[in-house]
C-alpha cells in the first residue's frame, strides 16, 4: 500500500491540498462552535418545539 502511495508521480500535491482542506475546515468549525454563545445553542435547540404547528390547508 505505501508502495502505491510513493509511486503518484507528482499527485501527492493533491492530497496533500484535500488533507489540509479537510483540517483547515473542521478546525475553523471546531472554533466557531467553541466560540459560539451559549444562550444561542439553548435557543436553537428549543426552536423546533417551540414553534406553533401552521396548516397550509384552508377550512371552507
Amino acid at each position: 500500500m505505501f508502495k502505491q502511495i510513493k509511486d503518484l508521480a507528482g499527485g501527492e500535491l493533491y492530497l496533500i491540498a484535500s488533507l489540509l482542506i479537510f483540517m483547515v475546515f473542521f478546525i475553523m468549525v471546531g472554533i466557531y462552535l467553541i466560540k459560539m454563545s451559549k444562550i444561542h445553542i439553548d435557543e436553537m435547540s428549543k426552536l423546533p418545539i417551540d414553534e406553533p404547528q401552521i396548516s397550509n390547508y384552508e377550512e371552507a
